[in-house]
């Protein structure tokens, strides 16, 4: 019944003796070169140099390696829209490279260890909110590959301009001590990967015109002028149009106006009513905002009714 507990007690033995004969020649030879240093001194020093060599030589190395679906990352983010779940593969795997290290690997099977990888959401744009459905992964160390899966979600509100929304995946494995923490089991490692998101371009424009109505004289021109902002999250061009004026009147407009985010540019109207124009008519304008560089990305038009009247 006690075979199982006597064993695994008598590798971790094994594997302390073992790393006592290989390391503790170089390091008392390292010491007999220095024999004034105070003895306080020499112990301190011996212990330092024998946990780097450890762990530099006889740890397991983890490896990490983090993947996931790309095509979850082409659709562009809409801003203020809904979130999007995107899975992600993490894989863990301890490389062996000494004898000492294939010891070590056998008392982990035997005994059943785990290796903790932390996942984390690296630094993100203040408009952009992700998280994470699991922080914590245990992987069995055995030498082999296993994957585990976390949920990424990630959102952007209102704000986010129209770029690429950087999300940075952190994951980290800590040093692992073995019996009585005198050897270390498995190095530090930590790897980062980025899921990249166009943020999807987001249209809006606030127009209001000096008035909602103008008086103008027959076979004379009068002008009104319209405020245009851009209050969406990209440069923006602004096509503006006449789209119903009086028969037999004269009428133009500025027809093009490219803003930056969050200026304000203004367009006018010019018009001449006929000689023979008497009472009261309207004008319907429109604004439709572009994007700066790909026409093919648009909002929907904005309509202003422009009442013009003539009062002898």
């Amino acid at each position: 019944m006690n075979r199982i507990p006597i064993c695994r007690k008598y590798i971790a033995i094994g594997i302390i003796l073992l790393f006592i004969g290989v390391c503790i020649t170089p390091a008392m030879a390292q010491v007999r070169e220095k024999p004034s240093l105070p003895s306080r001194l020499i112990v301190q020093k011996t212990h330092r140099s024998l946990s780097r060599g450890l762990a530099k030589n006889f740890a397991l190395e983890s490896v990490i390696y983090l993947s996931w679906n790309a095509s979850e990352t082409e659709e562009p983010l809409e801003p203020g829209g809904a979130n999007r779940s995107i899975n992600i593969t993490v894989t863990h795997q301890v490389l062996v490279s000494s004898f000492i290290g294939r010891l070590i690997l056998l008392y982990c099977r035997i005994t059943h260890q785990f290796a903790t990888v932390t996942v984390e959401i690296g630094d993100i744009s203040s408009w952009c909110a992700a998280s994470l459905s699991d922080t914590e992964l245990g992987f069995p160390i055995t030498g082999d590959a296993s994957s585990q899966f976390t949920t990424l979600t990630v959102a952007v509100n209102e704000n986010a301009p129209h770029t690429v929304c950087q999300v940075p995946i952190q994951a980290s494995v800590d040093t692992m001590y073995g019996p009585f923490r005198f050897l270390p089991f498995v190095n530090v490692y930590n790897q980062t990967s980025t899921l990249h998101f166009w943020i999807e371009y987001r249209p809006c424009l606030i127009v209001i015109p000096e008035n909602d109505s103008m008086a103008v004289i027959p076979n004379e021109s009068s002008y009104l002028r319209i405020s245009i902002t851009n209050a969406g999250n990209a440069r923006t061009v602004v096509s503006g149009g006449i789209v119903y004026a009086p028969p037999d009147w004269i009428t133009m407009m500025t027809n093009q106006i490219v803003l930056e985010v969050n200026m304000t540019g203004y367009a006018y109207l010019f018009v001449v009513p006929p000689i023979s124009f008497n009472g009261t008519d309207t004008i319907i304008l429109s604004f439709t905002p572009y994007l700066y560089d790909d026409y093919t990305q648009h909002g929907e038009p904005v309509y202003v009714l422009i009442r013009v009247f003539y009062e002898p």
